[in-house]
């Protein structure tokens, strides 16, 4: 029997700046729509809560990561982590640049080594990975 609510079975962790906190649930929201769930600190850490333990958890049980760079996350220890911890498990990483060339990000990051083997995105392509990414959900479902 189907469930009218199917449980969401394809999961993205979306790491971000806090200065970037409304871009990032944008796009979450454009992910959700997808048919994908999503994983978004700002909404999904309860106060109080060991925010390391949870992050580490999410990492462990998303499919893929979408990785949201900007002036400010470029700088941010903790989107390099994310990234880090996600290419170490395997996982997809999407990386989308906004306000930033990739020559920029590799200047402030001191490297792009988890990223380079990878197409990095402009935020102007993300409907590109939108698409990619609904025909994955459908194909989760399928399974």
């Amino acid at each position: 029997m189907r469930l009218l609510w199917p449980e969401r079975r394809l999961k993205v962790f979306l790491s971000h700046s806090k200065q970037d906190k409304w871009l990032a649930t944008q796009i979450a929201r454009r992910i959700n729509d997808c048919g994908a769930s999503t994983f978004l600190d700002e909404t999904d850490i309860p106060s109080g809560a060991n925010f390391k333990e949870i992050i580490n958890h999410e990492i462990s049980e998303c499919q893929e990561i979408v990785a949201l760079f900007t002036p400010w996350s470029a700088q941010r220890f903790w989107v390099w982590v994310e990234v880090g911890a996600a290419w170490g498990q395997g996982k997809r990483i999407v990386a989308v640049l906004y306000g930033l060339s990739v020559t920029k990000l590799e200047r402030i990051g001191g490297s792009r080594t988890v990223l380079e083997d990878i197409n990095i995105l402009d935020l102007n392509e993300f409907d590109r990975y939108l698409d990619e990414l609904g025909k994955r959900v459908t194909e989760a479902e399928d399974e």
